[in-house]
C-alpha cells in the first residue's frame, strides 16, 4: 500500500510540472538559419574563403569571407566544426536573429587533403575583402519545381 502511494504520489509531481515551468519560447525574437553546401574552403592569414553553391544544382557560386577574429571567444560570431565522418557533406550554417546575422558555423572534413580544401595562392592579396566584415548574407537562388 506504502508504494502504492509513493507512485501516486511521483506521478502527482511530474503531472504537475508543467504548470509550473517556464516559458520555452526565446522572448529575444525570431531565430533561423540558412544551410548550404561548400564547394571549397580556403584558408588565408585573415580567416576562411568560402565558396558556396548558390543554385540548385550548384551551377552557380558566390563567396563569403569570414575573418579569423570571429572564431574567437570574445566576437564567438564563428565556430569551425571538423567532420571526420565520411558521409558529411561541407557545409556553411548561417545563423540570424530578427532578421539580422547572429552567427555561424562551417561544417567541414577534417582531413585538409580533401577536396573540398583549397589553397590559396601564395601572391593572393585579399587583406581588403576581410576588412570591416560585419556580417553574412547568403545569396540564394530558388526555384520552384
Amino acid at each position: 500500500m506504502k508504494k502504492l502511494f509513493f507512485v501516486i504520489l511521483i506521478n502527482m509531481a511530474f503531472a504537475a510540472m508543467p504548470l509550473f515551468a517556464q516559458d520555452a519560447q526565446d522572448s529575444s525574437g525570431d531565430f533561423y538559419y540558412v544551410k548550404v553546401p561548400i564547394a571549397k574552403i580556403y584558408p588565408y592569414s585573415k580567416g576562411y574563403v568560402v565558396t558556396y553553391n548558390v543554385g540548385t544544382y550548384g551551377t552557380e557560386l558566390d563567396t563569403v569571407y569570414i575573418p579569423t577574429s570571429w572564431f574567437s571567444t570574445k566576437d564567438n560570431k564563428a565556430v569551425l566544426i571538423r567532420m571526420r565522418a565520411t558521409p558529411v557533406v561541407p557545409n556553411i550554417t548561417v545563423y540570424y536573429r530578427d532578421g539580422a546575422f547572429d552567427h555561424v558555423k562551417l561544417y567541414v572534413r577534417a582531413d585538409y587533403r580533401d577536396t573540398s580544401w583549397g589553397h590559396m595562392p601564395l601572391q593572393a592579396n585579399l587583406d581588403d575583402r576581410f576588412e570591416n566584415v560585419t556580417d553574412i548574407s547568403l545569396k540564394l537562388s530558388i526555384t520552384k519545381e
